[in-house]
């Protein structure tokens, strides 16, 4: 039976007020979150940067809230699994989060992550200047965010930019919380970092700092939804290098296929992708 938009919802509060950690792979298309849901993952998350980038962009607020809600609504229909989306800055004021929220709300998603920076947003994790709005302004995109969500079961998250200091962006996150935000956006370099997010009080989403701590530590310091973005699209892009490489080099790409491992399944799933369904409804309707 196909889970309902709210029972998405439900089920991804009750992961977040349990124990542990759970993993939800960034995705770009529809293709690659029933890829994740075959093999078991019990989130898909919708990244900004990927987005951007499966279309040429630079991670630099480039997308409309109209491509971004159309490729969430895609997402959604494709798999019974809650969606985490990525909704950049809201895409302006106070005014745009409201229309932001409306717009991923009726799209279906489970949570969005809004965050502080200036609009349009830029990449400060690649070395791009990042300015960022007031506090009083991120409280009030906030409780607009918190207020505009007909089905209180949507979770609004909020995330911090501020790079001059942590306790300034705890400060912000902790403002956030107290404004409404259901969850708080980790962006820890530590263990220490972790636990001074996890004061807050609310439960915690973000990428695992996976180079410092296993995911389970993370989730028993109080990580609740890991997201993994970029690598998907790294994997799936690296693995088209190689299968064009041969094709250019010897003009078929047999060997690519014959010496990967695991690869032959993955093509048996993909030529089967939606037939289940397909057959289903011809079974169902015909006269």
């Amino acid at each position: 039976m196909e889970a309902t938009t709210t029972e998405k919802r439900k089920a991804l509060r009750k992961m977040m007020q349990g124990p542990g950690c759970h993993i939800a792979p960034s995705c770009n298309d529809g293709i690659q979150a029933r890829l994740v849901e075959w093999l078991g993952f019990p989130l898909v998350h919708i990244s900004g940067s990927g987005q951007h980038r499966s279309l040429g962009f630079a991670d630099a607020g480039l997308l409309t809230l109209t491509e971004m809600i159309n490729r969430a609504r895609e997402i959604v229909e494709a798999v019974q699994l809650p969606i985490v989306s990525d909704a950049e800055t809201g895409y302006g004021n106070v005014v745009n989060v409201v229309r932001a929220v409306r717009e991923f709300e009726r799209a279906g998603v489970a949570a969005i992550h809004i965050e502080d920076q200036m609009t349009p947003k830029r990449a400060g994790h690649e070395g791009f200047d990042v300015g960022v709005v007031s506090k009083e302004e991120m409280m009030a995109k906030i409780k607009a965010a918190v207020d505009t969500r007909r089905d209180e079961n949507m979770v609004i998250i909020a995330r911090s930019e501020v790079k001059d200091s942590l306790q300034q962006r705890l400060d912000r996150l902790q403002a956030c919380s107290e404004a409404g935000a259901d969850a708080v956006w980790v962006s820890a370099r530590s263990e220490e970092d972790v636990k001074a997010f996890a004061k807050i009080g609310k439960p915690m989403v973000g990428v695992p700092p996976r180079q410092i701590m296993t995911i389970d530590r993370y989730g028993e310091l109080g990580g609740r939804v890991g997201c993994i973005p970029t690598v998907l699209q790294v994997a799936a892009l690296h693995g088209m290098r190689q299968c064009l490489e041969e094709l250019k080099k010897n003009g078929t790409e047999a060997r690519y296929f014959k010496e990967t491992p695991g690869i032959d399944e993955t093509r048996q799933w993909y030529s089967n992708l939606g037939n289940k369904e397909l057959k289903e409804i011809e079974a169902k309707y015909r006269a």
